[in-house]
């Protein structure tokens, strides 16, 4: 081959290639169902500790019917995730994006749940920005400025996520400032976000 028509294919895949650069779409904010079961009703994730407890109504993290808000000890566990084919237990993660959590022997059963169905339409119990800050939403009581309330602390950082994620445009936003912020200005980017 010339030197020309060498030249020329170079060019073309250079210019190809800043094309495909130039089209390729945003990175999209992955959505997860969170499942602590399997199908047959063994645990999906691994049980580090095993105690007696009980769960009074759904959870307040999150809305789906197989989610609750228990209590074994001096300890509160939200969300825990129970299973049709699991009689007698819930399994509550250490966190959304974590393998492992606790097994809770039910001293009663469950009673007062949810309604809703697991699905990526409500408010997911956890994120993670693309700068990888893991966070879950906290079912206490906390803040609201702007008209946000603190909804997600987070494992590092000192700011606090604000308010529900906007699904405006991918990838998706949420306000991000300390906790003792007065307003609200800057928002981060979600790579995750937990159902």
């Amino acid at each position: 081959m010339g030197r020309a028509r060498l030249g020329l294919a170079v060019a073309a895949v250079a210019i190809s290639a800043c094309a495909s650069v130039a089209g390729a779409s945003p990175p999209r904010t992955q959505t997860r169902i969170y499942e602590a079961f399997t199908s047959a009703g063994t645990p999906a994730i691994h049980v580090t500790k095993t105690v007696h407890g009980s769960c009074n109504g759904g959870s307040a993290a999150i809305d789906r019917n197989d989610a609750w808000r228990c209590f074994f000890g001096n300890y509160v566990a939200d969300p825990c995730f129970s299973s049709s084919a699991a009689k007698g237990i819930v399994l509550c993660p250490t966190a959304a994006w974590s393998s492992s959590g606790t097994e809770i022997k039910l001293t009663r059963p469950l009673a007062d749940g949810d309604t809703g169905k697991p699905s990526i339409s409500g408010q997911p119990w956890a994120v993670e920005t693309t700068s990888g800050t893991k966070c879950q939403i906290d079912t206490g009581a906390t803040s609201v400025v702007d008209h946000q309330r603190a909804n997600y602390f987070c494992q590092k950082g000192k700011d606090v996520l604000w308010g529900a994620p906007s699904r405006k445009a991918e990838p998706w936003t949420i306000y991000a400032a300390p906790a003792t912020a007065t307003k609200l200005t800057k928002k981060v980017k979600l790579s995750v976000a937990w159902f």
